[in-house]
């Protein structure tokens, strides 16, 4: 798979509804949400830190990334 790009990331947000919730997914075998945090630009490389975390991945979103 090829690195994702701002480019592409903005691409792909532009589809969505722009008010809808921005949540970070992580760890499918144990899936959890996090609200997004900080993010910045170093070397070349666009960083965005996750924040506090939510709550255990809802499972339709589960599905919708395939980890179910």
């Amino acid at each position: 798979m090829d690195e994702m790009t701002v480019a592409d990331l903005i691409e792909l947000l532009k589809r969505l509804d722009p008010e809808a919730k921005v949540r970070a997914a992580t760890q499918p075998s144990w899936p959890f949400e996090y609200h997004i945090g900080q993010v910045t630009e170093t070397d070349g490389t666009c960083w965005i830190a996750v924040g506090d975390q939510v709550g255990y991945l809802p499972g339709d979103a589960q599905e919708a990334l395939g980890w179910d």
